[in-house]
């Protein structure tokens, strides 16, 4: 009876050898196609990810740079000031000590008092000068600085592009020069040193021995000064943003990262697929004497 009943089977299946195989291998090919395809879909959406993450990281780069510049720059218009102060303090000192002096008090001290008061201004105006001498050369420098800094990180994250404006030191136009636009504010002079105690001398006018004992005085201090100073009295100039500033300095990168390849047959080369990306930010934030200013992301406008 089993012999019976397999020798049926044998006979069913004579001529169908194969069948299953063929069918297994057709769902086989459609379930790998169908997991590769999406595995190369979700990498191609990775690599996208990570192509604009790369542009905007070196755009951002460029703006920081730019407010770092403007950071120091702001630091050093501060330490002007700052050194002015203490002129201006060490001046207004200097004539209390001499009206005592010339009422016959202290007479040792304010002599005294003048050469070292002659120290403290000279050391002062100098130092306010070299802070606006540095502050010239940053700004000159800040250009190379971002576009060294661009280059370094676009070779380090794989991305080939462009930063816009492209000239460090071009005409100072609205568009083609990376520069940062700064301008050069009002002078300072001694007289900005002196205003309190000419303030002083306008408001006791009306008496005529305390107007006559203030002019003395402050000729006095003049001529200290201007001996303190020495050779070079020419004023001294901090460097302030432009009015259209917000509007020009800007930076743009564009750029594409090449897609890396999956190690599977018949897909296509890594060197055809490339997404191309622009991203534009600024500094923003700060002042003249404000070390305040960040980067952020920003639409660009061309100015027409």
């Amino acid at each position: 009876m089993i012999s019976m009943f397999t020798r049926q089977a044998l006979f069913i299946r004579r001529g169908n050898y194969g069948q299953a195989a063929v069918l297994l291998l057709t769902t086989l090919t459609a379930v790998l196609s169908v997991v590769f395809m999406a595995a190369y879909v979700a990498h191609l959406g990775a690599e996208k990810v990570a192509s604009a993450n790369a542009v905007d990281a070196v755009a951002l780069s460029a703006a920081t740079w730019e407010a770092r510049g403007l950071n120091m720059i702001s630091a050093l218009n501060d330490g002007i000031l700052q050194c002015f102060r203490l002129i201006r303090w060490t001046s207004a000192i200097w004539a209390a000590m001499a009206i005592a002096a010339l009422t016959g008090l202290g007479l040792s001290a304010f002599l005294n008092y003048s050469k070292r008061a002659a120290r403290i201004i000279r050391s002062s105006w100098e130092t306010a000068r070299q802070f606006a001498i540095w502050a010239e050369k940053i700004r000159d420098a800040v250009p190379f600085l971002i576009l060294a800094e661009t280059a370094r990180l676009s070779r380090e994250l794989k991305v080939t592009g462009a930063l816009y404006p492209f000239n460090p030191r071009g005409p100072h136009d609205h568009e083609r020069t990376l520069e940062l636009h700064l301008t050069q504010g009002p002078p300072l002079t001694l007289a900005d040193a002196l205003t309190p105690i000419h303030r002083v001398k306008k408001k006791i006018s009306k008496w005529k021995w305390a107007k006559k004992i203030a002019g003395i005085i402050v000729g006095i201090i003049d001529s200290f000064l201007r001996s303190a100073i020495g050779t070079n009295p020419a004023p001294i100039y901090m460097l302030v943003p432009e009015d259209d500033l917000p509007h020009r300095q800007k930076v743009r990168f564009g750029g594409f990262r090449t897609v890396s390849s999956i190690p599977v047959p018949f897909f296509p080369a890594s060197s055809k697929n490339r997404f191309f990306f622009e991203t534009s930010a600024e500094p923003y934030g700060g002042g003249a004497t404000e070390m305040s200013w960040r980067s952020r992301f920003t639409e660009w406008r061309r100015k027409r």
